[in-house]
């Protein structure tokens, strides 16, 4: 990286992107500490992963914007800015109330181009970077040592994501729960990655479709997930998206270990909604009415 790139991102980091920098600390808390009461509370600041509202943003990225602003979200989880210029983008984000706070790419990504990755994300101020897809092939008959590597390969992104100022984290599906060689790969995932360096997004659809459950991975690994994706199973036998709280997931006991799961924030996803905006206002509401 040329000395420009470098004393611009210098200049972005501490105009406010690194602030949340080292003190991230996933896994750090005393699982004693995260298991205590803290009484009933409301979620704040709820995000929404734009994927949510794709098509609507094809359409009119603006008017989208402006309907996901309305409904009371705060926080939005995107890949590039959509429509005109990073600035552009960016300005009228601002101008709604709503933050560019998370993004990601695939590993592959990841490993050719980490610096224009963390570059764009600060340019358009984000604070949380993931991992969403960890393989750069289909993803068939992966070994545990495949698993193993790819964790660890994982460790320096998130040392690189984290100098910058921002924190890092991995995003699962089902695969990660396909029972390899007697053991389930997520386990693998949580054992080789430095939690320091590399948190968890848990994507709470993507947990019980591959036939497991969150609280006993928020047991057994206290802390580690500190960003999920709030994302709702059918009652279909396909077992299918559904917006939140119009399906068969058990939010409220999900959401009662929080605490001990070391969440810090939650986006609303659909992949495939036939009304995106509808959506996104039906999940919305149901998480603002949850006590936890």
């Amino acid at each position: 990286m040329n000395s420009k790139n470098t004393s611009r991102r210098d200049f972005l980091k501490q105009s406010g992107a690194g602030a949340i920098g080292i003190g991230l600390g996933f896994g750090m808390a005393s699982p004693a500490l995260a298991r205590m009461q803290v009484g009933k509370r409301h979620l704040k600041d709820i995000g929404l992963q734009l994927l949510t509202v794709s098509a609507e943003m094809k359409k009119d990225w603006k008017a989208t914007l402006r309907k996901v602003a309305g409904i009371g979200y705060r926080n939005i989880e995107f890949g590039d800015a959509y429509g005109g210029s990073v600035p552009e983008f960016k300005a009228f984000v601002k101008e709604l109330g709503l933050a560019c706070f998370a993004g990601g790419a695939a590993l592959g990504e990841w490993k050719k181009s980490p610096d224009k990755i963390i570059d764009s994300s600060l340019e358009l101020g984000k604070k949380w970077l993931m991992c969403y897809w960890p393989w750069e092939d289909s993803a068939e008959n992966k070994t545990l040592d495949d698993w193993k590597r790819m964790a660890e390969s994982l460790n320096p992104i998130g040392e690189k994501v984290r100098k910058a100022g921002l924190g890092f984290a991995y995003h699962n599906h089902d695969l990660e729960f396909k029972v390899t060689e007697g053991k389930i790969p997520y386990d693998v995932l949580l054992q080789n990655t430095d939690p320091s360096k590399v948190g968890m997004m848990i994507d709470l659809y993507w947990i019980e479709k591959g036939g497991q459950k969150p609280l006993p991975y928020f047991e057994k690994y206290p802390g580690r997930f500190p960003l999920w994706h709030a994302k709702d199973m059918d009652r279909t036998a396909e077992r299918s998206f559904s917006c939140v709280g119009q399906g068969i997931i058990d939010f409220p006991s999900i959401f009662a270990k929080a605490d001990l799961a070391g969440m810090k924030y939650v986006f609303v996803e659909h992949d495939k909604p036939s009304d995106g905006i509808e959506c996104a206002r039906v999940s919305f509401e149901y998480l603002k009415r949850l006590t936890y």
